[in-house]
């Protein structure tokens, strides 16, 4: 008897001790929120800390405009209390509706919903045809300036959804927004003084970026579609005739079409990253790339 007893009794510490570490995982669980691309991830970690995880469906090295969600994901939009979208985003526009029948709760809040959209047009040659279409440029976190307003967005809706770390996110919204303005003013530094602010680029991700800092953007591609032959030959034209000596691509995209241009213009091609986790670091080495060709270019013209 004594020996059922001291199984009975061990089963009933176990079954204690597994129930209160069970109880104790589910508090240490932390909410979880989506996002569509890593600088977002970046965004939401510097204002939240450690207070969220984070779930980005577009992996590191994906391509924004092609890339389907694997089943680890969709199930991490199921589990989600809430998704950062970007606005304009082409991965967004084709899923965010299979997200919210996934996940009937989901909180969808827009980092452009206080953004001033840019459209971005696409020149088509076809049977001597130059059609035009208008679309609008997604590309909002390579801009610190429009920045701002977007980290305002997050910190209103980690408070929305967390209202006992409001102080919390004040004091790091407040931290982060200074290191943004403080980027702002490098950034116009480093492009200052520059006569040649034209650049040439395969995917136009730095429209906002250009138009904040006085800089015009020729992209060889639109929306993940490559150039047709007549814009092929347009660019090879107009890289000749402003002297442009580099090109600049991301690592998500093919780069034939920029190889082929290059060669024809004499052009060195440099990779940027404009997706990268590390958005600061990013931006910072994008316009030190940036700067230094257009005062290349500069002396050689």
């Amino acid at each position: 008897m004594s020996r059922y007893f001291l199984i009975l009794s061990f089963l009933l510490i176990f079954g204690i001790f597994y129930s209160c570490e069970d109880s104790k995982d589910k508090q240490d669980e932390k909410p979880l929120v989506s996002v569509s691309v890593l600088p977002q991830k970046y965004f939401v970690n510097q204002i939240a800390g450690d207070l969220f995880e984070v779930n980005v469906m577009v992996p590191p090295g994906a391509n924004p405009v092609t890339y389907e969600p694997t089943p680890e994901q969709m199930r991490k939009i199921s589990e989600s209390i809430a998704y950062f979208r970007i606005g304009p985003l082409i991965f967004e526009k084709a899923w965010m509706p299979k997200f919210k029948s996934l996940n009937a709760d989901l909180k969808v809040y827009s980092q452009s919903s206080q953004v001033e959209l840019m459209e971005n047009e696409k020149h088509s040659h076809s049977n001597k045809k130059n059609e035009k279409s208008i679309s609008l440029d997604p590309h909002i976190w390579t801009s610190p300036a429009r920045v701002k307003s977007q980290i305002k967005v997050i910190r209103n809706a980690l408070v929305d959804m967390d209202s006992i770390h409001k102080n919390t996110y004040d004091l790091n919204y407040n931290i982060f927004r200074k290191q943004v303005k403080d980027l702002d003013s490098l950034i116009r530094k480093e492009l200052s003084g520059l006569n040649n602010r034209k650049f040439m680029i395969f995917h136009p991700a730095l429209t906002y970026y250009a138009e904040d800092y006085d800089l015009e953007q020729v992209s060889i591609e639109f929306e993940g579609k490559e150039p047709a032959p007549g814009r092929v030959a347009e660019l090879v034209d107009l890289g000749r005739s402003e002297n442009i000596k580099v090109i600049f691509i991301q690592k998500q995209f093919n780069k034939e079409t920029a190889q082929t241009i290059a060669e024809e213009i004499n052009a060195e091609i440099i990779e940027i990253n404009p997706l990268a986790y590390d958005w600061i670091e990013q931006m910072r080495s994008v316009t030190q790339k940036l700067a230094a060709s257009l005062k290349n270019e500069q002396k050689e013209g």
